[in-house]
């Protein structure tokens, strides 16, 4: 994989980790309590059906998107290609007590 795509899918994560807050919840809090999880493609998913959890949800997810979009077009890659990294990178860094997706589509703690 490319350095300089690896170094801004990185920088993309980390930058949608720290700026992604909507005022009941906040993505920490979300993944802390175990309402939301990192999936294999790249979007978070939704672990506990709670409303806050959907809101955060759409909101990371819509700007992940168009991250996703950026750096694809930038680079000349499909945004799906981007994502499934992101993913990679995402689920790797994620906490021992956070929720990723698996390969088979279901929700454990890592």
């Amino acid at each position: 994989m490319n350095t300089k795509i690896m170094a801004l899918v990185l920088t993309l994560l980390l930058g949608l980790t720290l700026s992604s807050n909507v005022a009941a919840l906040t993505l920490q809090q979300a993944k802390d309590q175990g309402l939301v999880g990192e999936q294999t493609n790249g979007y978070l998913g939704l672990v506990v059906n709670d409303n806050d959890a959907k809101t955060l949800l759409t909101e990371v997810n819509s700007k992940r998107k168009l991250h996703y979009q950026k750096i694809a077009k930038k680079n000349k890659l499909s945004t799906e290609d981007v994502a499934a990294r992101a993913a990679q990178k995402a689920i790797a860094a994620a906490r021992k007590s956070h929720f990723i997706q698996t390969a088979k589509g279901k929700w454990t703690q890592k």
